[in-house]
Order: C-alpha cells, then sequence, then structure tokens
C-alpha cells in the first residue's frame, strides 16, 4: 500500500510543492530550512491548522524522539521516507543567526520520518515526526571529509548586490538577496586562516532548500568577499 505524501500548496499562487532533490554532489546532506518546519510541545491536541497564534517549542530535537511539528509550503515528502531539515534554537529562527549568532553552537541538521498526519489542509499541515539523527553543524569539520571548493561557491552571493557579513567568533555568516523574493546565505567556520562552508542556504518563492558539508573555500575569494562587505558598509563584527 502506497504510503500518503504531503505536498502542500503556495498560498500567493496555489501552485504544489514539488520533490526536493536530496542528493547533491558538493554536499553531503539536502534538507528544508527550519521556516518549512516548526517544533512544537503539543501531542495529538494540537490548535487549528489556520490559528494565528501558538507557542514554538525551544526544546531541542533528540534522537529516538516523536515530536509534534507544523510545516508549510514547499514542504513535500512521502510519509516513512527520511527527511533533513535545519534545526536552530527558537530565536534565531525567528530572526536569523545574524541577530543570534550566538545559537550556532546549538544549531543542527535533523533526519526525521513522517510517523502519521494529524491535521492538514492545502498549505499546511500538523505532523508526528520522528527524529532519526541529529548532526551538530559545528562539528561537520570533523564529521565530513573536507571538499576543495572553487570560487563558484561565492557566485551566488556576488549575483546579488552587497551581500552583507555577520562575523561572530570563528563563524561568517553570509547573506544575499533580492527585494526579499529570493536569496542565499552561507555558514563558514575559520579553521586555521582557512574558510570551510558548513551550511548554504538557496530560497525562493517556491524553494527553500539548505546544504551540509565541509567545503574548504579559495582563501583570496573569500578575502574579497569581506573587503567588499567593508566598502559597502555591510559587515558587522557581533559580540
Amino acid at each position: 500500500m502506497a504510503q500518503e505524501v504531503i505536498a502542500l500548496t503556495c498560498r500567493t499562487c496555489g501552485s504544489l510543492s514539488e520533490p526536493v532533490k536530496m542528493e547533491s554532489e558538493f554536499f553531503d546532506i539536502v534538507g528544508f530550512e527550519n521556516d518549512v518546519m516548526e517544533w512544537s510541545d503539543f501531542e495529538n491536541e494540537v490548535p487549528p491548522l489556520d490559528a494565528p497564534h501558538w507557542v514554538r517549542s525551544d526544546r531541542p530535537p533528540v534522537q529516538g524522539q516523536v515530536r509534534t511539528v507544523k510545516v508549510y509550503h514547499p514542504f513535500h515528502m512521502q510519509a516513512g521516507e527520511p527527511f533533513w531539515m535545519l534545526s536552530t534554537p527558537l530565536s534565531s529562527s525567528l530572526n536569523g543567526w545574524d541577530s543570534h549568532p550566538e545559537e550556532i553552537a546549538q544549531s543542527a541538521f535533523v533526519q526525521c520520518s513522517i510517523e502519521c498526519v494529524i491535521e492538514r489542509n492545502d498549505c499546511q499541515a500538523w505532523l508526528r515526526v520522528k527524529v532519526l539523527e541529529v548532526r551538530m553543524i559545528h562539528d561537520f569539520d570533523r564529521y565530513f571529509p573536507v571538499r576543495n571548493g572553487n570560487d563558484g561557491y561565492l557566485d551566488d552571493f556576488r549575483m546579488f548586490r552587497n551581500p552583507s557579513i555577520c562575523h561572530y567568533r570563528n563563524w561568517l555568516f553570509i547573506s544575499a538577496g533580492a527585494e526579499g523574493d529570493l536569496g542565499v546565505w552561507g555558514l563558514v567556520k575559520q579553521i586555521h586562516s582557512r574558510y570551510h562552508m558548513l551550511a548554504f542556504g538557496d530560497w525562493g518563492f517556491h524553494k527553500n532548500t539548505v546544504f551540509g558539508g565541509n567545503i574548504l573555500l579559495p582563501t583570496q575569494s573569500m578575502e574579497e568577499l569581506i573587503a567588499q562587505a567593508l566598502q559597502n558598509h555591510a559587515y558587522e563584527q557581533a559580540e
């Protein structure tokens, strides 16, 4: 018997979400961004799907747990099939790492599978999911073998005007976009004066995809991007 597919529609144009290719020749993990799935502390009793306010959970997912989550377009997944999600603490999930860079250390890629559908409509759904695996992003440089990147990994940032950089300890959070319609971001860890991209996000109207791995970026290209951000007053040194 075929498993149920949860495919949600865009509120703006009504188009149906499409399957995300969960493989990449460049990164080790492919999944959904954290605003595609929100974590709750509910069990089987959940608020109505259209309830504007409900309490999001700040309890991090743990391997083996079964949790209640709410998913939105462009989520598309078959029940029982494993998928990856970016999971960040509550403050950074709402406001970004550039506002709460201290929460990078608690952020992870979480592999889940759908246990059951509690309630759904065309655009959103309450699900029960099982947490299969949790991988902390700050460990990616030790967990995944390093891949030598080329200058092309930074092309997506250059295509937008004025990419911004938040520098926090040994982390660089780079973001760039076009009027809130589409954009990219990258999380880069400095290790012995080298730059390792451990996470990358690519978002738009009908996509919100995140990638995890260990890409060694060209030093000169990264320093040029940093110099550009400094020149454009788009570089922030966070405390």
